[in-house]
């Protein structure tokens, strides 16, 4: 019989276990599982990571590295809508700094 606290972790992280059930646990499809868990918890939390590693049987810092490699994972929360703005040289040649403050002032 599992503990309390047990119980409590997976009914925590059910969805998570739905996503990595649907993915066969398959260290392969890591980037698909962090993309699907952020989806729906909009960021990556660390417990999440840490769950995630323990539960495909591979090393936290591999689900970390992955998390932190590549630009569309955030460790942050965010909320529901997220505004980018070019800041590339072509961008700032066309004034886009002009319209990052119209942002900022409007938000």
């Amino acid at each position: 019989m599992a503990t309390a606290t047990g119980n409590d972790s997976i009914r925590r992280f059910q969805r998570v276990n739905e996503i990595l059930e649907a993915h066969d646990r398959d260290p392969v499809r890591l980037i698909s599982i962090l993309q699907e868990v952020q989806n729906v918890y909009r960021y990556l939390p660390q417990e999440i990571l840490n769950y995630i590693a323990t539960a495909m049987n591979i090393s936290p810092s591999k689900v970390f590295g992955v998390a932190t490699f590549y630009e569309n994972f955030s460790l942050e929360p965010k909320g529901k809508y997220v505004i980018r703005i070019c800041d590339g040289t072509a961008c700032h040649v066309k004034n886009s700094t002009g319209l990052l403050n119209a942002l900022i002032r409007k938000l």
